[in-house]
């Protein structure tokens, strides 16, 4: 079912629920009927849509709250959170009280296998088929939290001034080239300028506490106009309209469509990003070319809806570096923004840089030499344990690539972006355990041929390419700053802590601005699990060690296994136990398709695509973690939206941890019981990886840690530890 029809369920339910004079009995009936349509065959929804339309057009008050709430959910796009609905079993609870469960002849639950694409068609077939809906739907608490999203939220307003008398220049009119504006900035339950994007207030629900105001960073950066300030403060109230904030621009292009990016930051956190396009004419009274795009427009093109608490903001890693990745709607080139709060919520400082055409091959290098390394016998595929020796025939090569990436990507040495500084501000800031955020924004791998960008490999030390070029012999007795060692400043020599997957924590966040569905992904730090916790094992059982790897993860803690070798076992598990999976653990092979490009899983029989996971319609209700531990599962497809990380978010996960490149089993198996064992004791994921990385690196003299990256917050960790005490 698309989205527009559970836009229609959401509105009439909230309509009823707002009604003051009773439904009379003959509404009661009509409604009822629906109900029972709605069970029975909903895909007779044309049918279905006309009975409600001549019911709401019959009921003069109906039909006024129905458009009413039609009218909110357009603004919102139609999406509601989605833990705010109710699964049917929680559903007839709240209605019936207890219910007696009734088992299908499948030996199923009845509704086990109702997946979340006919959830709000459910909720809605159940709440209409009760007598006198109008008294059940004000009693039901998922549609008060609904109908308090849906009516309290606001606008992140923008749009142009003159600069003189200040006068609202129409969303129809381009701007000037070299002619001074104004930009004006503001947050309010008013819709105002170019377009009516909502601001994401959820996110921020628990962090006001007895604060009447919060301070919101916003960045506003371009390459085609000259921005007097790059930076202010928004004082954001509980309710109602914030101050508004005033940018002096001027467009240096001479015509054509020119780009600004306004971005909002809460401790250093981004929560919403969007990016307006204005059209740019050369002289006043020149032609307007002919479009179909208005002259001034804008999009969303990240939104977070991280629920932040003060309790968690007080115990977390403040972001003081968030990364940008975004494609330049112009020439497809890839730019980032630097977001550096090196001097804590007192500054934001905003670095912009497009990135080089060597980028690709760069990446392309430090991957190559990375498989390398775990994929050779004369590298570490047959070993767990490592030498200096063999160390040093690999890990300067990595540095040198690692370095080489680095000079591309990072704004060290650009005057023209930093001034005197050059980023030493920004590397005295990033202390050893840092966390890194990084936000992929609208597809920001295009051009990068079918790659991510592998984060934990920069390498931020120079060096000097030699076939004298040698491990540093005493960084295992230095801290990660390298205090006191002798060969600190020789670059000569290569220090492991150098490159970022060692020296910090980096965590990649999705962006959710696209979706087509009604419910919003929330990207969470907590798996609800409960004891025992249960992990959905998939393996292609020719590897060696898995039958060894299931006995040393039950020895870890209180776990249940369910193991599939073979797809359909995959298809029957999450079926069951959709709403008790804890960890879905890919033991198996993976790749990108050689004929279809695509990214795939390899068990035992078949493999497993995007399509397979999205015609499964999967609900992960406690939030799992995806651990891929696989050959190169991290990189997911940049010419489709369609990828395996988002597939899985949108199932519901937490979280996906995936590889830079293939890992050979004798690694890949005593990684993940190091990792596990952290996690299983509640340790946050992203401090658990770093700590193997460097537990890898300082014991076995591996470097092949660096492989495994982080889709997800910093620190996901688990409701309840689960490790044997």
């Amino acid at each position: 079912m698309n989205s527009s029809i559970n836009k229609t369920l959401i509105a009439l339910l909230l309509a009823i629920k707002e009604l003051q004079i009773p439904l009379s009995k003959d509404e009661q009936t009509i409604l009822q009927d629906v109900g029972q349509q709605l069970d029975i065959d909903p895909d007779y929804w044309d049918f279905i849509e006309e009975q409600i339309t001549a019911l709401i057009e019959g009921n003069y008050t109906l039909n006024q709250l129905f458009k009413a709430k039609i009218r909110k959910l357009d603004a919102l796009d139609g999406r509601i959170p989605r833990e705010f609905l109710p699964n049917l079993a929680e559903l007839k609870t709240e209605l019936f009280g207890e219910t007696k469960e009734i088992v299908t002849f499948d030996g199923s639950s009845n509704g086990e296998n109702r997946n979340r694409t006919t959830q709000i068609i459910d909720i809605t077939s159940t709440i209409l088929k009760t007598e006198n809906q109008d008294q059940t739907t004000k009693q039901l608490v998922f549609l008060e939290q609904i109908s308090q999203y849906v009516d309290n939220y606001r606008y992140f307003n923008t749009y142009f001034t003159e600069f003189k008398n200040q006068t609202i220049i129409p969303t129809t009119e381009p701007l000037i080239h070299g002619q001074t504006y104004l930009l004006c900035i503001n947050i309010s339950p008013e819709p105002q300028g170019i377009d009516t994007t909502t601001f994401p207030d959820k996110t921020l629900t628990r962090v006001w506490n007895d604060q009447e105001t919060l301070l919101l960073d916003v960045a506003v950066t371009s390459k085609d106009f000259h921005i007097n300030a790059t930076t202010k403060k928004l004082s954001l109230p509980r309710t109602g309209a914030s101050d508004n904030l005033i940018f002096t621009v001027k467009p240096h292009k001479f015509d054509g469509r020119g780009y600004i990016q306004v971005e909002l930051f809460y401790r250093g956190y981004l929560l919403q990003s969007k990016q307006l396009a204005i059209l740019i004419i050369p002289t006043v009274g020149a032609d307007i070319p002919e479009s179909l795009r208005p002259p001034q427009s804008s999009r969303v093109i990240f939104t977070t809806t991280d629920l932040l608490t003060n309790e968690k903001l007080a115990r977390l890693p403040e972001r003081f570096l968030t990364i940008d990745v975004q494609v330049d709607m112009q020439d497809g080139t890839t730019d980032l923004r630097f977001l550096d709060r090196t001097q804590g919520n007192r500054e934001l400082v905003s670095y912009e840089t497009n990135l080089q055409s060597g980028l690709g091959s760069a990446i392309a290098s430090v991957r190559k030499k990375l498989k390398a390394i775990a994929s050779t016998k004369e590298g570490y595929q047959f070993k767990i344990q490592g030498d200096m020796p063999l160390l040093n025939t690999w890990l300067p090569q990595l540095a040198d690539a690692g370095r080489r990436l680095y000079r591309l990507l990072l704004p060290e040495n650009k005057s023209q972006t930093l001034g005197e500084d050059k980023g030493e501000k920004l590397r005295a800031a990033l202390k050893p355990d840092s966390v890194i955020q990084i936000n992929p924004i609208n597809n920001p791998i295009l051009g990068l041929r079918n790659t991510t960008i592998p984060w934990g490999l920069l390498y931020e030390r120079k060096v000097i390419p030699s076939k004298q070029l040698q491990v540093c012999q005493q960084f295992q007795s230095h801290d990660i700053d390298c205090n006191s060692c002798p060969a600190k400043n020789d670059y000569n020599f290569v220090c492991p802590h150098a490159f970022w997957g060692y020296r910090y924590a980096i965590e990649q966040l999705p962006g959710w601005t696209n979706e087509e569905s009604s419910y919003t992904p929330n990207l969470v730090w907590e798996i609800n699990n409960t004891q025992p916790l249960h992990i959905n094992f998939n393996v292609w059982r020719d590897f060696r060690f898995w039958k060894n790897h299931l006995p040393k993860l039950e020895k870890l803690g209180s776990v249940k296994m369910l193991v599939a070798e073979e797809r359909i076992e995959l298809q029957d598990i999450w079926a069951t136990y959709s709403s008790d999976l804890d960890i879905i653990y890919f033991y198996c092979h993976g790749g990108i398709d050689e004929v279809e490009n695509i990214p795939y899983l390899q068990l035992s029989d078949e493999k497993i695509y995007s399509n397979t996971i999205d015609a499964l319609e999967v609900n992960w209700q406690h939030r799992p973690l995806v651990l891929l531990n696989g050959c190169s599962t991290g990189d997911y497809s940049p010419e489709s939206y369609m990828n395996l990380i988002n597939d899985f978010r949108g199932a519901g996960a937490s979280g996906v941890i995936g590889t830079e490149c293939p890992v050979p089993e004798m690694f890949a198996e005593p990684y993940a019981l190091a990792l596990l064992t952290r996690v299983f004791r509640g340790e946050p994921l992203g401090k658990a990886m770093l700590a193997v990385r460097r537990e890898m690196l300082q014991q076995n003299l591996n470097p092949l840690g660096l492989v495994y990256s982080l889709y997800a917050p910093y620190e996901i960790a688990l409701a309840r530890a689960v490790t044997h005490h």
